[in-house]
């Protein structure tokens, strides 16, 4: 019989200050500002080799500053940690093609294609 191990994970963010302050008030202690291309991959880097966080959340400012391929090849395609995109503070971002991204790599099908 398989034994089940249970480990609790964190979620983690990555952005802007004011809404760090927003994710911190909500109960995530990994909140984390950053304002340029290095310390945006070097932060995606630890916070995606640690094995203790499960959900990182960035901003789409985040997203625009990482030029490191590998690193982008990361943010689109990793199911552990999962890496959530969410939009800044006043810019649209169309939130049905963002859920149908994020299950579309959890289960590897889109259910939004008539069949």
């Amino acid at each position: 019989m398989e034994d089940r191990v249970e480990r609790t994970v964190k979620i983690a963010y990555m952005g802007n200050s004011l809404l760090h302050v927003g994710f911190k008030i909500a109960g995530i202690t990994e909140a984390h500002v950053v304002s340029d291309t290095q310390q945006a991959e070097s932060k995606l880097k630890e916070l995606s080799d640690r094995g203790d966080v499960g959900i990182i959340i960035i901003t789409s400012s985040v997203r625009k500053m990482v030029k490191d391929r590998r690193l982008g090849e990361l943010i689109s395609s990793s199911i552990f940690p999962l890496i959530v995109e969410v939009p800044e503070l006043g810019e649209q971002l169309g939130e049905e093609d963002t859920l149908r991204m994020l299950i579309m790599r959890a289960i590897g099908i889109d259910i939004t294609k008539n069949i």
